[in-house]
């Protein structure tokens, strides 16, 4: 049964890089747990993903009026600000986005290791699907926020 990710039990963050979101990320343990529907390893794969988009690109066809949304929100600084839990995309755009559902979470850690690396050497230069172009400060801030609202969802394993 899926999880109400409004209304669920999310840690507070705050990261102001991409390295800082790579340090939390190998904190999480076998013993971490997640409080939304993803395991801990799918949120982090699914952050490492976003950030693959923009240091890659990707071949995904956004609707027309989810990217005129998109564009709108940036136009308001929507994309730098912290992100609400709860956003359903269009199911095309959803399965995209979705993590494999047998994610290890070293597999996990690692392809956000190779991503972070790749953005902080060559920088994240192809624009987003949603919001377009974007600076290279932004790009950073828009990954930030991604990763707070998704780690936010992981409880470290209680020590």
């Amino acid at each position: 049964m899926a999880v109400d990710v409004k209304q669920a039990d999310r840690r507070e963050l705050h990261f102001d890089s991409l390295d800082e979101v790579l340090a939390e990320a190998q904190t999480f343990t076998e013993q971490s747990t997640s409080t939304g529907n993803w395991s801990p390893a799918q949120n982090i794969y699914h952050v490492a993903f976003a950030i693959g988009m923009l240091n890659h690109g990707v071949d995904l066809k956004i609707p027309l009026p989810m990217k005129l949304f998109g564009r709108t929100l940036k136009l308001f600084g929507a994309h730098v600000k912290p992100f609400n839990p709860g956003i359903k995309p269009p199911q095309k755009v959803a399965d995209a986005f979705a993590p494999p559902a047998d994610v290890t979470l070293a597999d996990a850690v690692q392809k956000l290791r190779d991503e972070v690396a790749y953005a902080n050497e060559h920088g994240m230069n192809h624009p987003s699907p949603l919001f377009g172009k974007l600076t290279p400060d932004e790009a950073i801030k828009l990954n930030c926020r991604h990763a707070e609202l998704h780690f936010g969802f992981i409880h470290p394993a209680a020590s």
